[in-house]
């Protein structure tokens, strides 16, 4: 259980780098467009034959993408309107949280096969398989071997929910929540889900707790935890009058991910500020993570891997 704990109603909740990222990438429509322009797709009417998204809300969302410093357009050809809208070097550091949702498909991949295609090592010429590991020792940065810890001065959530994140506290993720196979795509387009999981990685907690610690509605912190249920993420145990939370270990899969967002958000998301919160690993050293392959054993790096179609059926 947590030690921390303050007034929600006079300084907000406490922040973390994964709050802070979410507020940007909170939401389902988003993770799937970055997702494609990952893959190579530039165009607007790409985006929307292949994500079967409607117009409107693709060019809501590219707006905020390039707001957010995410993605630029550019002019496609000579003299004409077209635009293509490019990832940044920001969007392009998210890749360790687009290999975690790839290989949690592999693991996990439901009814509908989404990611039709295969990341291949290019050093090593295997489809990807690979493990997130602390850089300073190599071992595997799994929950039971991170400690996550506020920094000092605590620093407290001052800034609303973002609107988009408001909206999908409504009604989960309608984008993907009714296919399996979209899983991963949906929770980590989904803030609170993400903020959820995140905390029960740190320890037991019930449906109060989690709702004070976070800042959120008592009714959206059941209707997740019932969809966490669902999906074999999340186990619910009596102590006593009351219910405690947990992740089951097909949660572990999705640690990596949480920590490839919330280490994108130390770098991307806090201002002038010191991250909030530090990962710190059971070799003492502060968690600097990568994907090292378990073929070769070679960090992945940028332009390690190519992606590669899988044959039609």
């Amino acid at each position: 259980m947590h030690d921390v704990k303050h007034d929600t109603l006079t300084k907000g909740p406490a922040a973390t780098s994964l709050r802070r990222a979410l507020s940007i990438l909170g939401d389902p429509w988003t993770m799937l467009i970055l997702k494609d322009a990952f893959n190579g797709t530039k165009r607007f009417s790409d985006f929307q034959r292949d994500l079967n998204i409607p117009r409107q809300t693709l060019s809501l969302r590219l707006t905020a993408l390039t707001q957010d410093e995410m993605m630029y357009r550019r002019i496609a050809t000579p003299g004409g309107s077209a635009r293509d809208y490019l990832l940044t070097p920001k969007a392009f550091d998210l890749r360790d949280a687009m290999y975690a949702i790839w290989l949690w498909h592999q693991v996990n991949p439901g009814h509908s096969d989404i990611l039709r295609f295969d990341l291949v090592h290019r050093d090593c010429g295997h489809v990807l398989g690979a493990t997130y590991r602390c850089t300073s020792c190599r071992g595997t940065a799994t929950s039971d071997r991170v400690d996550i810890r506020r920094t000092q001065p605590e620093q407290f959530e001052t800034e609303p929910r973002p609107r988009i994140a408001r909206r999908n506290d409504n009604s989960f993720t309608a984008a993907t929540s009714t296919v399996s196979g979209t899983i991963a795509a949906t929770l980590v387009g989904d803030m609170p889900c993400n903020e959820i999981l995140y905390l029960l990685f740190q320890g037991p907690e019930h449906a109060q707790a989690i709702a004070h610690d976070l800042g959120l509605g008592i009714n959206v912190v059941r209707d997740r935890l019932e969809k966490l249920k669902e999906l074999d993420l999340v186990q619910e145990e009596a102590e006593g009058r009351r219910l405690v939370y947990s992740v089951l270990p097909r949660a572990e899969g999705f640690f990596p991910l949480l920590l490839a967002i919330a280490d994108w958000g130390d770098r991307w998301c806090n201002k002038t500020n010191p991250p909030p919160d530090i990962r710190v690993h059971d070799c003492g050293a502060i968690l600097r993570p990568r994907y090292a392959c378990d073929h070769c054993g070679d960090w992945i790096g940028r332009n390690a891997i190519d992606v590669r179609m899988r044959p039609t059926p």
